[in-house]
C-alpha cells in the first residue's frame, strides 16, 4: 500500500478512519435500538429532546419486550454478525489465503452464534433475522452456504431481500484496503452470499464494501466519487450470471434474471434525496435493503456536503446525521450500522460523539480488536500474537445444552425482571399524575 507512504498525514488519516469505520457502525447499531421498529411518530413522542447519552446520564430507552432482551448500552446481532467477520480474519491472519477462508469459516462461527452467541463476549444471540436462522439452521448448511441459502430463497419464490448481509458486511471494506476494488467486491459478495443471495442484497453488500474501501485509500472525495463507485458496483454485480441468476437456473428468461436489478428501484432509494422519500418505518418493507442501503448512501452524501466548505466537520456532525436517521424509526439499528460505517469511515474516529464512544459498552474490546486489524495490514507495524477469543468457540469451549438452557432461563429471568420494573414505573407515573388536571383539584 504505497499510498500510505505518501506522508505520515495520510497513514494518519487512513487509521482514524479505520477505527471510525467499525465504531461508528457500532454506535449506530447501538443507538439504532432506541427506535427500532418504532414508527416515525412514536420516536418524536417518546424521545421529544433528540438527545441521547451513553455515558451517565445515560437515555433510557423505551422499555418493551423487545429492548429488554439486550444488554444496555451495547450493540445488538448487527454488529455481533459483523464482528464473526472481523474476528474470522484475524484468526486466520497467518495464513496466506486468509481472505479466500473468510466464506467458509464465517459460516462456520455464524451456526455457531445462532445457538452460542458471540462467545469472545459472553453474549446471548439476539435479534436473529428469519432468512438468516431459516437458512443456516439447515442441516447441510455448512456443506455448501451460498446453496443452501439459494434453495431457501427460492422456497421464497424469488422475492425476499432483506438487510441482513447489508448490516455484517462493513469489515470486509476495511479489509479489503490494500487489495483492489473487483477482489474487494468478489469478497464481499461470497460473505454475502453465505445466507443472503438476491442480487439486490448482493450489490448493496458490494456497494456499500466499495465505499468504505475506496473512502479509506482517499479515492472517494466527493459525490461524484460515490456515485462513480455504485455505478461500478452495480455494473459489477450485473456482469456475474452466477450473482444475477442464483443457482444458474436455465429456464430464467433474461427479463427475470435482470429484474431484481431494475434501474428505477435501484435508483429510488440510492439516488433519494431525503429521508422522507424512503419511508424507512413502513412496516411491510421496513427490512428491506434497499432501505437501509439508500438511508446509509444518503447519510453519508449528507455528511460529504457539510464538510465540502471545510477541512474541520462542523461539530457534532455524526450525532447529527445518526440522530436524524433512527428518529425515522422502522429498522433503526440495521439502518444506523450500515450509516454508521460509511460516515464514520468518512468523519473518522476522532469525529465520533464521546458521549456516545466512551459509554460503548466492550469499548476497550473492540478498540483492542481494531488495533489489531490495523497491524494484520500493516497499516502501522507491530507483532500479531494468537488471541484466544478470536477461535470460533470464543477461546472459552462451546457451552453444553444444560449450560445454554441455564444461559436462558437467566435471559428469560432478566427480561421479566425487567418488565416487572417498567410496569411499577408506568403504574408511578399514572398514580403521580392523578392528582392533576381538574378532578385533582377537587380532591385537594
Amino acid at each position: 500500500m504505497e499510498f500510505l507512504s505518501f506522508h505520515t498525514f495520510v497513514r494518519q488519516t487512513v487509521l482514524d478512519k479505520m477505527y471510525g469505520c467499525i465504531i461508528g457502525s457500532a454506535l449506530g447499531d447501538t443507538i439504532g435500538l432506541y427506535t427500532e421498529f418504532l414508527p416515525k411518530h412514536a420516536c418524536e413522542t417518546i424521545y421529544k429532546e433528540r438527545k441521547f447519552s451513553l455515558v451517565e446520564p445515560v437515555t433510557e430507552w423505551y422499555p418493551d419486550s423487545h429492548r429488554n432482551r439486550f444488554e444496555p448500552c451495547a450493540w445488538t446481532d448487527d454488529t455481533d454478525q459483523a464482528l464473526l467477520i472481523l474476528l474470522s480474519y484475524l484468526h486466520n491472519q497467518s495464513s496466506s489465503d486468509s481472505i479466500a477462508k473468510l466464506p467458509q469459516d464465517f459460516a462456520k462461527r455464524l451456526q455457531i452464534w445462532i445457538e452460542q452467541g458471540l462467545l469472545a463476549l459472553g453474549r446471548p444471540p439476539c435479534g436473529i433475522g428469519a432468512l438468516v436462522g431459516s437458512v443456516v439452521n439447515n442441516s447441510k448448511y455448512l456443506d455448501d452456504p451460498a446453496g443452501t441459502a439459494t434453495q431457501r430463497w427460492i422456497k421464497t419464490n424469488r422475492h425476499v431481500a432483506p438487510n441482513g448481509s447489508l448490516m455484517r458486511t462493513h469489515p470486509i471494506g476495511v479489509m479489503c484496503i490494500g487489495l483492489s476494488e473487483e477482489e474487494a467486491l468478489k469478497i464481499a459478495a461470497e460473505v454475502g452470499r453465505t445466507t443472503h443471495v438476491d442480487p439486490r442484497c448482493v450489490v448493496a453488500c458490494c456497494i456499500s464494501v466499495g465505499l468504505i474501501r475506496g473512502i479509506l485509500r482517499g479515492g472517494i472525495r466527493s459525490e461524484e466519487h460515490v456515485d462513480k463507485a455504485i455505478e461500478r458496483a452495480y455494473d459489477w454485480v450485473s456482469a456475474q450470471p452466477e450473482l444475477m441468476n442464483p443457482g444458474l437456473d436455465p429456464e430464467m428468461t433474461e427479463w427475470e434474471v435482470t429484474r431484481y436489478l431494475e434501474r428505477r428501484e435501484f435508483e429510488r432509494h440510492v439516488y433519494a434525496k431525503e429521508m422522507e422519500e424512503l419511508k424507512l418505518d413502513n412496516t411491510k418493507e421496513m427490512g428491506y435493503v434497499y432501505k437501509c442501503l439508500g438511508s446509509a448512501v444518503l447519510t453519508l452524501r449528507l455528511g460529504i456536503r457539510a464538510t465540502k466548505a471545510s477541512t474541520v466537520p462542523p461539530k457534532n456532525l455524526f450525532e447529527d446525521l445518526m440522530t436524524d436517521l433512527i428518529m425515522e424509526g422502522g429498522d433503526a439499528d440495521t439502518n444506523g450500522a450500515a450509516a454508521g460505517a460509511l460516515l464514520g469511515a468518512w468523519l473518522g474516529y476522532a469525529n465520533l460523539p464521546l458521549h456516545w464512544a466512551n459509554g460503548l459498552a466492550h469499548r476497550e474490546w473492540l478498540m483492542s480488536k481494531i488495533t489489531r486489524l490495523t497491524k494484520v495490514l500493516r497499516v502501522v507495524q507491530g507483532q500479531v500474537q494468537e488471541e484466544k477469543d478470536e477461535t470460533p468457540d470464543g477461546g472459552k469451549g462451546l457451552m453444553n445444552r444444560e449450560e445454554l438452557e441455564k444461559r436462558d432461563r437467566d435471559m428469560l429471568h432478566t427480561i421479566l425482571l425487567r418488565d416487572k420494573e417498567r410496569k411499577e414505573k408506568e403504574e408511578r407515573e399514572r398514580r403521580k399524575n392523578q392528582g392533576k388536571g381538574l378532578t385533582g383539584w377537587f380532591k385537594k
